[in-house]
């Protein structure tokens, strides 16, 4: 039997019921499971339930099962480490609504490096139970020294004659039991807690009063306290209050520090490692407390008021645990989890690694891409995926299987699953929406200096919650007009094109002189195309922009109808690569100087650039840029290939990609049709994408009215 418990009933916790419910779907968890479910509403089908149980029973439970799975509480860390059984801890989040504030995230950093098991996907807990054997080292929670003899030089039992502690249970029921070197000294002390098997036992010799629980977002139990704050106050008169957390002691603290004129002790949790709690930053605003002790270096330096008491529990990292674990076997279904970022290296890393696994010809029915450790993929990264998929296909194919096998992403995060919407590949990929992760982004601390404003993610989410909104909507078109880059999450580290917005600027201003010279144009053009051929003035291929977002490019006409269904008769003069041999059938690039599906006014038109000029609209609504990389056709990219490498930096095909497609670039001043090498045509796109710079984008604009102006200007 596997356990599974969210502690206390005031918090839900219907993320990790969705979990579980997704593991049993899969086949990945298959004995029997009991649920202490607290609050949680979304409980999966065929488990045993129970809400409230009472912790005589509760200790049965932990007793008969193998495994226990429990959300990251200081009171079932310390309880679980009892009992000789397996157990993983789950942090609750506030994103979910499952916490007030991120702390279980924290703490389970903190608990991670002692070596306690944390799972903060799904996936984590499918590894768990495949390797349920994983070592750990024992919490260490017991007698806090340095901090009972920081106490008793400041407050000692002969300046201050009666004590009261007041805390929480659970965790902090246990960090105040241990400073039992400290106040074991008072003579007269009482204590303020909840009422539970543990606490009755270990009070039975003290002088205990019980709060009411569960306080958060009890309004009711908040005034019971309150009164009884009151009550007990006035008989008990204590001059010194001594507690270590949690918004119980609140009420508590205020009626002792106004009413008892009390000295106030508050002890933060040793699991606030960023900032502090709820309580402490209520009560040091309310002026309440007398001293503010914390166990973190990082909330000292924010709080220097406080004091800094380290735990002495300090040590390195855990070597081995879930992280360590990339791919994970489950019958007939494999779980593979890629990287933090997914660039060009580890793209081909990724795609080695999954043709490996593909080439082995084992009867896989699922291949899940365990995505909760990835904060961003570029280009290179949505290549990888579609790379895997073609893999996947072609050994589906050489094994003969009569059904494909199934390719899963888990977890993918916000910034991400923005990606794979904007390119459309959310179509082409099972994303597993309750496979959603509790994890803190570790980039966020590590660069904080490149976090975006406040306002940049404020009208991002402005924009997505108003562009399927009828009517209103045109706010969000508005929005994208002027900075089409708000499609993009702002967390994303994207090409500084991308999201520069006098680039902007100059495209609108581009765009708008274009179109003013393509409407005193069209007329004879449209003309001149109707004589000479059959079909439309104007013509619309699909193309690849940013990251592969499909849209659709504008033309004049320059070949006959049917030209398409033609161009497997003509010979492709561009290579793969620069041994000058030509490969008509690579469709990575297609070129031919003498194209016989082009027409006589199509000639004019490409010798003049002027087939091109419809592409300003492509400009204005956002699609383009004036200067950029070519944009390429999805046939073209379809044969990407993540394994070859271009620059010093080891760029992929999918690199070019990264930058907003141009009108014209670097590649059009360069020669243009003259040019004979894919690598060629790559080389050029790249370099623009490491040396752009609005200076450099007004020179190739120079350069490009310069070329044009050529009489012999490499056009076909």
């Amino acid at each position: 039997m596997i356990l599974v418990t969210v502690g206390t009933e005031q918090y839900p916790f219907n993320s990790l019921m969705d979990w579980i419910g997704l593991l049993m779907r899969e086949g990945i968890l298959n004995e029997e499971v009991f649920i202490q479910y607290g609050a949680s509403t979304d409980l999966p089908d065929n488990v045993r339930i129970g809400k409230l149980i009472p912790e005589a029973q509760f200790k049965r439970l932990i007793e008969q099962s193998s495994a226990v799975i429990a959300h990251c509480g200081e009171g079932s860390a310390l309880l679980l480490e009892e009992f000789d059984k397996p157990y993983i801890l789950v942090p609750r989040t506030a994103k979910f609504h499952e916490h007030v504030d991120d702390h279980q995230l924290e703490m389970a950093e903190d608990l991670e490096n002692q070596g306690v098991a944390i799972a903060r996907s799904p996936a984590d807990l499918a590894k768990f139970l495949k390797l349920i054997t994983i070592p750990h080292n024992s919490l260490t929670f017991a007698e806090d020294r340095d901090l009972c003899e920081y106490l008793s030089d400041r407050y000692s039992s002969e300046k201050y004659d009666q004590i009261m502690l007041v805390c929480s249970s659970g965790g902090h029921f246990k960090g105040m039991r241990g400073l039992s070197q400290y106040w074991h000294k008072f003579n007269k002390r009482s204590w303020i807690t909840f009422k539970t098997g543990t606490t009755q036992t270990e009070l039975k010799n003290e002088k205990a009063f019980w709060a009411y629980s569960p306080t958060n977002r009890n309004l009711l139990n908040l005034v019971r306290n309150l009164l009884l704050a009151i009550k007990v106050l006035q008989e008990e008169r204590p001059s010194l209050i001594v507690s270590t957390g949690a918004g119980v002691a609140v009420p508590f603290l205020i009626v002792a520090k106004y009413l008892c004129k009390s000295k106030i002790i508050f002890v933060e949790s040793k699991t606030r490692i960023r900032d502090l709690s709820l309580s402490a930053k209520l009560l040091r605003s309310w002026k309440v407390l007398d001293l503010l002790i914390v166990r973190a270096q990082e909330i000292a330096d924010l709080y220097p008021e406080s004091v800094y008491i380290p735990t002495g529990n300090e040590q390195e990292p855990s070597k081995f645990g879930l992280r360590d674990v990339q791919i994970t076997n489950f019958n007939d279904t494999v779980l593979i989890s890629t990287p933090p970022n997914i660039l060009s290296t580890e793209s081909r890393k990724l795609k080695e690694d999954f043709t490996q696994l593909c080439q082995e010809g084992e009867n896989f029915r699922k291949i899940i891409l365990d995505m909760s450790k990835t904060e961003f993929i570029d280009s290179s990264g949505l290549g990888a995926l579609i790379s895997c998929l073609n893999v996947l296909r072609q050994s589906d194919l050489q094994l003969g299987k009569p059904e494909p096998t199934e390719l899963v992403l888990w977890s993918v995060n916000p910034q991400v699953l923005s990606l794979l919407k904007m390119t459309k590949m959310d179509r082409v990929f099972s994303i597993e929406v309750s496979a959603r992760t509790n994890r803190l982004a570790s980039s966020n601390h590590q660069r904080s200096l490149d976090r975006p404003h406040r306002i940049s993610i404020f009208l991002y989410r402005l924009y997505q919650s108003l562009i399927d909104i009828p009517i209103l909507c045109a706010i969000a078109y508005g929005m994208y007009f002027f900075y089409p880059a708000i499609e993009l999450d702002p967390a994303l580290p994207l090409h500084p094109s991308v999201r520069s917005f006098p680039k902007r600027l100059i495209d609108i201003l581009g765009a708008l002189a274009g179109l003013s010279i393509t409407a005193l144009i069209f007329i004879p053009i449209a003309i001149a195309i109707k004589l000479e051929s059959r079909g439309s003035v104007l013509f619309k291929q699909s193309r690849a922009g940013i990251m592969s977002k499909p849209f659709g490019i504008w033309k004049f006409r320059s070949m006959v109808k049917n030209a398409e269904m033609l161009k497997q008769k003509v010979v492709n003069e561009i290579t793969d690569s620069t041994d000058g041999k030509s490969d008509s059938d690579s469709g990575k690039f297609f070129k031919n100087s003498n194209d016989p599906r082009i027409t006589k006014v199509g000639k004019l038109l490409r010798k003049t650039s002027l087939d091109e000029f419809p592409q300003f609209w492509n400009i204005l609504v956002g699609d383009m840029s004036l200067i950029g990389t070519r944009p390429p056709t999805f046939a073209e990219i379809g044969l990407y290939e993540i394994e070859n490498e271009y620059t010093d930096e080891k760029l992929t095909e999918w690199s070019r990609l990264d930058v907003r497609p141009g009108l014209s670039g670097l590649w059009q001043v360069s020669g243009r049709s003259t040019v004979r090498s894919f690598e060629e045509v790559i080389g050029f796109d790249l370099t623009y994408k490491q040396n752009w710079s609005l200076k450099y984008d007004l020179w190739l604009i120079w350069q490009t009215v310069a070329v044009l102006l050529k009489r012999n200007n490499g056009a076909v």
